[in-house]
């Protein structure tokens, strides 16, 4: 490119000169004429100096070249074209730079709209470009766009906090500053975001640790405390009762280390909820492995275990694996202590919307999100949904109980719970892996029926 820069210069040089000449000829050629006619000059003497003129002139063209005549005009250029190339690869580094931050950024113009957003920006908005969009109609935060407004105003740079809705919120504080024009003009306006999500869930988590913990260990620590001082009294000599108090004890104990391991559970996957799996997982091969890992829990309750996957069926999901082998882990585990004795469990992956087990008899109820639901909300077909779906036969659960299922520490029963060993977090869990998976949790149920839980997950190819 820059040789055919110089090359269109010497030419653009050469006809110059070339045209300079002719000019240079019809002028001198004039002034002789005139000098003759008004009998100044002799016509051989002009003739002759005519000649002469036109001869230096000639080897004056002829010994500079135009490569001479086009130097000063390519210095300047090429003085502008690197100026303009050291603009360009600062341009690429800003816009490389930006691209690589982990935190959301957005370049608005005069109007409100969107010059650039970075991929972090756009994972944010859950959108795929925005560019040319206003920014109030691509982030739902109308804060943050008055903001804009009152920097491109000339109003000083602001900070403000905002909330994202969903279902699953993302606190957020975003910087909002002027941007300097360049040589083309305009005001600009850089809106750099910082997720605080993760901050805001651990100072929540906290809290909530403590007051589920205090609450919830309460008795069991009175109870063992009790029996301390029935053992260091007057059962310290009775062989039998110390037999009696120390298995309880150790029921006891062991109740508090589920209910912390629950607890914690709970808030690590709280602390992640908005963060989205990237791990591609096969829900099939996950219930299989699930089903394996619980075969003494099977054995020791006597349990029978159904295991059925449609034909040919591709369970492929984004997914935290862990996270979803606890989910499923946890229902399955529920199904067996709530289902009968013995529990009868049938598990199904499929496709699409997870069947309804009760198209006969007495109408069952239902609570949470079903397929149609969750189709919408993702923006894709019921088709391109994957679930996993877990039946018990056991009594069933009554129609005002079934909302309330999902809460922390609520139990149908108390007392069965506790003696099942139930911490009163399981489904809680359940409901917000499913959160964190963008996906949906629908309990079924009919009395002397029987419980149906179905997770839907998005299918990814």
């Amino acid at each position: 490119m820059q040789e055919d820069l110089a090359r269109l210069i010497r030419n653009t040089a050469a006809q110059v000169r070339a045209r300079d000449f002719m000019w240079a000829i019809g002028i001198s050629a004039g002034v002789c004429a005139a000098l003759i006619i008004a009998q100044f000059a002799d016509w051989r003497l002009a003739l002759v100096a005519w000649l002469a003129f036109m001869a230096a002139l000639a080897v004056r063209y002829r010994f500079s070249s135009g490569r001479v005549w086009a130097a000063p005009v390519q210095r300047i250029v090429e003085t502008e074209l690197n100026a303009q190339e050291a603009e360009l690869a600062r341009l690429r580094m800003v816009h490389g730079v930006a691209r690589v931050l982990p935190e959301p950024l957005f370049i608005l113009d005069a109007d409100g709209l969107v010059e650039h957003a970075n991929p972090a920006a756009l994972d944010l908005v859950g959108l795929t470009d925005v560019t040319g969009k206003h920014f109030a109609s691509v982030l739902r935060a109308p804060i943050v766009f008055d903001a804009a407004e009152s920097v491109l105003a000339g109003k000083e740079p602001a900070t403000v906090e905002f909330t994202t809705p969903g279902g699953v919120e993302r606190t957020c504080r975003a910087y909002v500053a002027p941007i300097e024009a360049g040589a083309e003009g305009g005001e600009r306006v850089l809106v750099f975001i910082r997720d605080l999500t993760t901050e805001r869930r651990l100072e929540q988590m906290r809290a909530d640790f403590i007051a589920s913990a205090s609450h919830e260990l309460r008795t069991p620590l009175a109870s063992v405390i009790g029996f301390i001082e029935t053992l260091r009294g007057h059962a310290k000599d009775d062989p039998e009762a110390q037999e009696k108090f120390l298995a309880v004890m150790q029921s006891q104990a062991e109740r508090m280390q589920r209910l912390v391991a629950d607890l914690m559970s709970l808030s690590r996957i709280e602390l992640n909820e908005h963060v989205p799996p990237r791990e591609k997982v096969d829900l099939a091969e996950l219930a299989k492995d699930v089903i394996e890992s619980l075969t003494p829990l099977f054995e020791a309750a006597g349990a029978i275990i159904d295991f059925t996957q449609d034909d040919d069926v591709d369970a492929q999901i984004r997914a935290d694996r862990d996270e979803v082998f606890q989910a499923i882990q946890n229902l399955i585990d529920n199904a067996v202590k709530y289902g009968g004795d013995p529990a009868m469990v049938k598990i199904h992956v499929g496709r699409g919307a997870a069947p309804t087990p009760f198209t006969d008899g007495a109408p069952a109820h239902r609570a949470g999100d079903n397929a149609e639901q969750v189709a919408a909300r993702l923006g894709v077909s019921i088709d391109d949904l994957v679930f996993v779906q877990v039946r018990d036969f056991g009594p069933g659960i009554e129609r005002a109980d079934l909302p309330r299922l999902t809460e922390r520490f609520y139990r149908v029963n108390v007392e069965r719970s506790r003696k099942s060993g139930g911490t009163g977090l399981g489904l809680a869990i359940v409901k917000h892996i499913m959160n964190r998976h963008k996906g949906g949790f629908q309990i079924e149920s009919r009395l002397a029926g029987g419980t149906v839980f179905a997770c839907h997950f998005q299918h990814s190819a």
